[in-house]
């Protein structure tokens, strides 16, 4: 029971934070924002998200995780008056530190919270339900955000966002659950190679989710694009099967079983990635662009729970361990939109965002089979040092 209500505060939150980033990127180039401001727009929230969630995810194994989790959901309610008040885009910049240190407080908090309470045998299940809820409220959030902007405007769409982020808190558990039992872990799932793997396949997938997060609704407006419908319902629709496919995704993976910690799958998911995110770069046809989307978010799935898994699986410090899986996500999040809009400024070619983005994910698959054999490696050798006879003191 505890489970679903942790499932069903991430459902909301997450349908709140991403109606928010729906509204900040209309609004951004609605006052004149250039492609790199943009970019430093996403900067901002991220660098903070990134530093505070490390701080967090400690903070987490020490204190309340249901105070910190429950102080994020008041905090994305005062972001959310604060943008609505933004009528510059330097006040923009204002808002958008008070929605970082929201997530920061309330990500590593209920995921520690998970990871606490479920033992291992059961964290692969506990976790697809939980994949899958947050995704619904994100993919929620971008298909109802351009619909309702589109309808009650920025103002009206923000005050409904706040009203939500403040329901959050009857879904939360208010007192700490039970510790669940830390039994053994299989030897083949010790593997130390795979959690940094983890981190480095969402770094670059959620960096190239943030570039058409941040990019694309000014790039389907200097295509031509997007004019199916209104523009920003057709953003919102996008994002929102981006998300959906998402969802799809972490469901798939919760039925099924042994898809973690194979290294194969991970490389190959984000090659799909790479394929997609050029092929929305260059096709010319608004159903094209909804029939590529499904790819982004599939992928998107194979990477964040690959690195949510084995930032969980193991016995101890899951608060620091999910803030370092969110500061990695964090991370991504500013990198790459931040470098791709700042490439588009320089170069004039409003597809450089999402080229850099697929060349971001096939350089991540390089790293993480390079971080895979370097780690077999000394492991070879601590086990051939290890079954090596010692000489005798006695003998020369």
């Amino acid at each position: 029971m505890r489970l679903w209500r942790y499932a069903l505060a991430a459902l909301v939150y997450d349908a709140v934070v991403f109606v928010v980033w729906l509204v900040i990127p209309i609004r951004a180039h609605a006052l004149g924002a250039t492609a790199t401001q943009m970019g430093l727009l996403v900067t901002v929230h991220s660098v903070l998200y990134t530093l505070n969630s490390l701080a967090m995810g400690r903070l987490a194994d020490r204190a309340s995780k249901p105070l910190l989790a429950l102080l994020g959901c008041a905090g994305a309610a005062a972001a959310c008056l604060a943008l609505r008040a933004a009528d510059r885009l330097g006040l923009l910049f204002l808002g958008v530190p008070a929605l970082a240190l929201s997530a920061s407080l309330f990500w590593p908090s209920v995921q520690g919270s998970i990871g606490s309470e479920t033992p291992p045998a059961r964290m692969e299940r506990a976790l697809g339900l939980f994949n899958v809820m947050w995704s619904v409220g994100k993919s929620l959030g971008f298909l109802s955000g351009g619909w309702l902007v589109a309808r009650a405007g920025a103002e009206g769409t923000l005050m409904l966002a706040a009203a939500l982020a403040v329901a959050t808190a009857t879904f939360y558990p208010w007192t700490p659950g039970p510790r669940a039992p830390r039994e053994s872990l299989p030897a083949q799932d010790g593997h130390p190679a795979f959690r940094t793997m983890g981190y480095v396949a969402n770094f670059a997938a959620y960096g190239v989710a943030a570039a058409f997060q941040t990019h694309f609704f000014a790039f389907l407006g200097s295509q031509g694009l997007g004019r199916s419908m209104d523009p920003r319902t057709f953003f919102g629709l996008f994002l929102g099967i981006v998300f959906a496919a998402q969802t799809v995704g972490f469901a798939l993976l919760r039925r099924g079983a042994g898809w973690a910690y194979r290294r194969g799958r991970l490389y190959a998911s984000q090659i799909l990635m790479a394929a997609a995110a050029v092929a929305l770069a260059v096709v010319r046809s608004d159903w094209a662009i909804l029939a590529a989307a499904p790819a982004l978010g599939l992928c998107l799935s194979f990477a964040y729970a690959s690195s949510l898994y084995y930032s969980l699986h193991n016995a101890e410090r899951h608060g620091k361990y999910s803030g370092v899986h969110e500061a990695v996500l964090g991370a991504g999040y500013f990198a790459v939109p931040l470098a791709g809009g700042a490439l588009a400024d320089r170069s004039g070619d409003p597809r450089a965002p999402y080229l850099l983005a697929a060349a971001a994910a096939l350089g991540a698959v390089a790293l993480e089979e390079a971080i895979y054999r370097r780690t077999s490696r000394s492991r070879e050798k601590r086990s051939i040092a290890k079954s090596a006879p010692s000489s005798s003191p006695g003998c020369a």
